[in-house]
């Protein structure tokens, strides 16, 4: 038997290309098997290959994996092409689930009338000039680098670089106006084994013609015209926040000012009558030595000197507060700094990393303990620095001014020089961030909890709501009800691709809901204890996934169709859905679906049950295994809170619920 991966679809792109993409780009030669007759498909279905009845299929490492994205989950981190670790990997989920969305368009395509042919070619083409590529533009100018994440080739840049040359085949000058797509592709093509790809013989499919439409109609027994859908229905949102200009610093609450590094400013009472408290606090500082590159501690080591003190292994600063003698109390008195730096243990290491922040003592010079020197070191000649200084004038003790994009805190002038900030008495904490504070100068005021942003309502959030609830996670939410709110994000940057959900969690603003779903699944171990647990999770929610795409999409159905769609929902479910996890759940005889731990495909399917019963009340009266199933899920402490009364789930979508979604996203 052939070690080789073993591809079964038909001799065409389709959902296969990708992962023909994805394998020759890790250098792996692979077999394929193309269906030409509906006997072979049938076969595969008989010989229970097909775990939810779809092709592609792949035989890989004694597995039968369905689901595209699954499989292409599954090669990526076989053959490190997915980031090295949580957060890289959730940069390389969004970017591909991008990618995937324009990918969409192109591939329903060939199957469109004439007269929608027309219209999907010149939709293709302003979503990828419009939407998608300008965001891989900006990435690529921003960081300056070869590969969209990490500077290392992944995923991201296989699919981003078959995308590019689908668009061209529709418009061969698509990227006139991207230059730094132009040299993307022109490198990107130029890697050995891409290079080998797109070589004349190789298995890369040509332009689908209507021989390969022919096959999959009969094949697929397809005997209907795809419709090309131009409701303008588009996913995105917004996020509170607090003008500051000329109002009191409200620092009851937590601030955080988050960039790649975060600061945290924290006040043990109710009230901050003025930031010269801010200022005693740093003021309780020795004044400085002059500014000396110095090795940072080791790791582990606990490091203490004047009145700073680095806690072991950590990789913070606690600066001591007023008081004396409490320099670790908790709750801090009088005000507390934490620092945290993007590499732990390199508190000072010198010069800086990006994303690493250094504060140092304050200089009295005759301003007494009203105020305070603050020394911001940091990478400033990066292109990934966000934090620096200004000078500026006093507005007055206890109020905040906004100037040029920057929060300052108004305590006087500063002077500096290369790596790090020497500041007079009357420090100020200028923080560059754009993407928060542009326009009328806004600072958002958060808590450390995720933030959720989306309509007040089901939707492509619910999903993420309920895995978060699953891991016991607390989440906030801000609900879009306005046209301008969601146009505000996209201005001020907050949505990657125009779209949402937005989810707001560990300093990164993630969009695309698969993404933000596995990295949550990964961050609360509910992703599996391996490559393949993980890939029998990833097939089993990409299938609960397509069940719920056809419940997500029946509150907008036309009066006229949704009986038709409601028989749609219950046939799919009873016939190709709940039969796979009866079976899985009867055949291993344990509680959950994977590794008998449970995970986010027990949370996915427990979602999807209910949202069906909703529709088909009786739709578990041949499915004893589910219906045990959905009893011990919802008897778990963490699932059982969330279905009670008052939770963050939302009601089924209704009338309301669905004009706001047409009122927020029409064109």
């Amino acid at each position: 038997m052939s070690t080789k991966p073993k591809l079964y679809y038909f001799d065409g792109r389709g959902k296969m290309e990708s992962i023909r993409w994805l394998l020759a780009a890790a250098g792996v030669e692979f077999e394929e098997e193309f269906l030409e007759t509906r006997d072979q498909y049938e076969k595969l279905l008989q010989g229970g290959s097909l775990l939810f009845q779809q092709v592609p299929m792949v035989e890989i490492d004694g597995m039968k994996m369905v689901q595209t994205r699954a499989i292409l989950n599954y090669i990526a981190a076989k053959y490190n092409l997915y980031g090295k670790d949580l957060k890289e990997k959730a940069l390389i989920d969004m970017y591909v689930g991008g990618t995937d969305d324009l990918m969409g368009f192109i591939l329903m395509f060939p199957f469109l009338s004439a007269e929608d042919k027309d219209k999907q070619h010149a939709l293709i083409v302003q979503k990828a000039t419009g939407r998608y590529f300008p965001v891989y533009e900006k990435v690529l100018k921003d960081h300056g680098q070869d590969f969209l994440v990490g500077n290392n080739f992944s995923w991201a840049d296989v699919h981003l670089l078959e995308a590019i040359l689908m668009v061209e085949e529709k418009k061969s000058d698509v990227l006139s106006g991207f230059p730094q797509l132009q040299a993307f592709k022109a490198r990107i093509s130029s890697i050995p084994a891409i290079k080998k790809f797109l070589e004349p013989g190789s298995q890369r499919k040509p332009v689908p013609d209507d021989k390969y439409v022919e096959t999959v109609r009969r094949v697929l027994r397809m005997y209907y015209d795809v419709k090309a859908n131009y409701c303008g229905l588009r996913n995105n949102m917004l996020l509170d926040t607090h003008l500051i200009s000329d109002e009191q610093f409200p620092t009851s609450e937590l601030v955080r000012l988050l960039s790649f590094s975060k600061i945290e400013v924290f006040s043990a009472t109710n009230t901050f009558p003025s930031l010269p408290v801010f200022g005693r606090l740093l003021n309780s500082f020795p004044t400085p030595a002059p500014a000396v590159a110095q090795p940072g501690p080791e790791r582990g080591a606990a490091v203490s000197g004047g009145n700073r003190l680095w806690p072991a292994g950590t990789g913070c600063i606690r600066l001591k507060p007023a008081v004396p003698g409490c320099v670790r109390r908790e709750p801090p008195v009088a005000g507390w700094i934490r620092l945290e730096p993007v590499v732990p243990g390199c508190v000072r290491r010198e010069p800086p990393v990006a994303g690493w922040i250094r504060l140092e003592p304050a200089m009295a010079a005759g301003r007494g303990d009203h105020r305070a020197l603050l020394v911001l070191a940091t990478p400033l000649r990066s292109k990934r620095a966000e934090f620096a200084f200004q000078s500026v004038q006093d507005v007055g003790p206890g109020r905040l001014d906004t100037v040029g994009g920057a929060l300052r805190f108004p305590q006087g002038p500063s002077v500096g020089s290369g790596w790090s900030e020497a500041v007079q008495p009357g420090a100020i904490l200028s923080h560059r961030v754009p993407k928060y504070l542009s326009g009328n100068q806004e600072l958002r005021i958060m808590s450390g909890k995720p933030r959720l942003t989306y309509l007040n309502g089901r939707g492509r959030m619910e999903p993420i709501r309920w895995l978060l609830a699953a891991a016991g996670v607390e989440f906030e939410e801000v609900y879009l009800e306005t046209k301008e709110q969601y146009e505000k994000l996209i201005k001020d940057g907050f949505l990657l691709f125009q779209q949402v959900p937005l989810v707001e969690i560990d300093g990164m603003k993630m969009v695309q809901t698969r993404a933000i779903m596995s990295y949550i699944a990964g961050k609360y171990n509910l992703y599996g204890k391996d490559l393949k647990e993980r890939a029998l999770i990833d097939m089993y929610v990409e299938g609960i996934s397509d069940l719920m795409q056809m419940i997500l999409m029946f509150p907008f159905s036309p009066p006229d169709a949704k009986e038709k769609n409601l028989e749609s929902i219950k046939e799919r479910a009873t016939n190709r859905y709940f039969p796979v996890f009866e079976k899985v759940l009867k055949q291993h005889g344990q509680d959950f679906l994977v590794g008998n731990k449970f995970s986010w495909a027990d949370v996915q399917l427990m979602e999807a049950i209910l949202a069906v019963e909703e529709k088909v009340p009786d739709v578990l009266s041949g499915f004893p295994q589910l219906q045990v199933f959905k009893t011990k899920m919802s008897n778990m402490p963490t699932i059982k809170k969330f279905l009670q009364p008052g939770s963050p789930r939302k009601p089924p979508p209704d009338a309301h619920y669905v004009e706001t979604v047409l009122k927020v996203f029409k064109k």
